[in-house]
């Protein structure tokens, strides 16, 4: 038994890793990085910058979700609508997977900006004037549907897919409604990218598959996120882009040598 394990390790660390750092650094690159956007901007250029933006339209998984997970039906009720969740800032629980805020609270209010509505508490043009939040906590990159279909289970039945939906949603909301034209809309709003992909893997962990298998679907992860940053088949602007990147935990199996 104890040979068995051995050689199990030994054969989840001869993974090919390639394609996993590739998605790695796209993930670990940060255009506002969380400590610069905890510091609020004062005067000269960076003034400048923030009366540049009118609204922040932010997606990924529980590290950005600010209350889509406590309205999901199929999540609601979950841990983060309860006490200890929020008593450190908002003193009550606040749909945040936090004891206070998130690095997206920090990157508003360094821009100035009124909170993001979470998509699923909107309902009009004016609900999202300031943009909306579509992250939702443990959403997955990879649809549902397709995780299922290579046996793993998940639980909340939204993925990035979904999210760029809702704002897709939102934009033709807005544009329709004569609020802002979507090529202003699309100039003066700031996109953030949370942790996104990370629920993919540790599903896949907790469906019994391997860590080889996990590290498999990371070329289906890289084209759904490279496909979320094309809007209107547009690419997104750069230099309005931020991706988060992942937080200290992981897969010992996953690690580079």
């Amino acid at each position: 038994q104890n040979t068995s394990l051995v050689t199990g390790h030994r054969a989840a660390e001869t993974v090919d890793m390639a394609h996993l750092s590739r998605i790695l650094v796209a993930l670990l690159l940060v255009l506002i990085a969380g400590e610069a956007a905890a510091t609020p901007y004062a005067g000269g250029r960076d003034a400048q910058l923030a009366s540049s933006y009118s609204r922040v339209f932010s997606f990924g998984d529980s590290l950005t979700d600010t209350g889509n997970a406590a309205i999901l039906p199929a999540t609601a009720g979950g841990p983060s609508s309860h006490a200890p969740y929020g008593e450190t800032y908002f003193h009550h629980p606040s749909g945040r997977a936090s004891d206070g805020r998130l690095i997206i609270d920090f990157i508003v209010e360094s821009l100035g900006l009124p909170q993001p509505t979470p998509y699923l508490a909107g309902e009009t043009a004016d609900d999202f004037r300031h943009g909306a939040n579509f992250a939702v906590g443990g959403a997955t990159a990879l649809d549902p549907a397709f995780l299922k279909s290579r046996g793993v289970a998940t639980f909340v039945p939204v993925s990035l897919s979904n999210e760029t939906s809702w704002f897709n949603n939102v934009l033709e909301l807005l544009d329709s409604t004569a609020y802002e034209e979507e090529s202003n809309i699309m100039a003066s709003s700031v996109f953030y990218f949370g942790e996104i992909g990370v629920n993919d893997y540790i599903f896949a962990l907790f469906s019994n598959r391997t860590a080889e298998f996990a590290a498999s679907l990371v070329p289906d992860i890289v084209a759904v996120t490279r496909s979320a940053l094309t809007v209107r088949s547009n690419p997104l602007d750069p230099t309005t882009t931020t991706l988060q990147k992942r937080g200290p935990t992981c897969h010992h199996d996953l690690r580079r040598p």
